[in-house]
């Protein structure tokens, strides 16, 4: 009798103790859960101000390497523009000697007896394209031509036609005087088909001619 009633007394301690135990239990588990989350809410703050720090650090590089940059796109700038100077520069230059440039210079003289005779020319300076051949321009290309004839003579009555073919274009007319040295000059502005020849002749019969006169053609256009 004596160990049923100890017995009995003994089963709600243990109960007790059983519930005390489960309760300290479920609050240990309660507050590992808590500490779980807290350590997750934590990292996560950590990322986002690691985040945050990272984009900082990148906004600041993105503008040091746009201030360093902008020098350099600047030099870039001024070279393109100095190359573009250049080359507009080269294209300005004025020509160098080119034998494809049509052209010719030469000195006249001698002494002529007929009005069909033409006037030579003697020594040529320049030839340009080698279409006057020391009497006759014949026009390689079709143009607008210049003609200037300049003369010095001793002929009482002196003059020069300028011809395209066997038309008269202008005249370098000396006049009537004593037979001296006198001088003229005459210019003629035409437009050339290819083979189209251009000469000189005396206006009339006897002409003499110092060595300082001379004959130009150039093509202008």
């Amino acid at each position: 009798m004596v160990h049923f009633l100890n017995f009995v007394w003994f089963v709600p301690f243990v109960f007790k103790i059983v519930e005390k135990g489960s309760v300290y239990s479920l609050a240990v588990s309660n507050s590992s859960e808590e500490y779980g989350y807290y350590n997750i809410y934590n990292k996560i703050d950590s990322m986002q101000k690691a985040f945050q720090t990272l984009e900082t650090n990148v906004q600041r590089k993105n503008t040091m390497l746009r201030q360093i940059l902008q020098p350099i796109t600047k030099m870039n700038d001024n070279i393109e523009m100095s190359d573009q100077s250049s080359q507009e520069t080269k294209t300005v230059q004025p020509l160098q000697k080119n034998d494809t440039a049509v052209g010719f210079t030469t000195k006249l003289s001698g002494s002529y007896s007929s009005t069909s005779s033409n006037i030579r020319g003697s020594p040529i300076l320049y030839n340009g394209g080698n279409a006057y051949n020391g009497t006759v321009f014949t026009c390689p290309s079709p143009g607008l031509y210049l003609f200037h004839v300049s003369m010095i003579t001793s002929t009482e009555i002196g003059g020069i036609w300028i011809f395209k073919n066997s038309q008269q274009l202008t005249l370098a007319w000396a006049g009537v005087g004593d037979p001296q040295w006198n001088g003229a000059s005459v210019s003629a502005a035409v437009w050339l088909d290819v083979g189209d020849q251009v000469y000189l002749r005396p206006h009339d019969s006897t002409l003499r001619l110092d060595s300082n006169s001379a004959f130009t053609g150039v093509k202008i256009s």
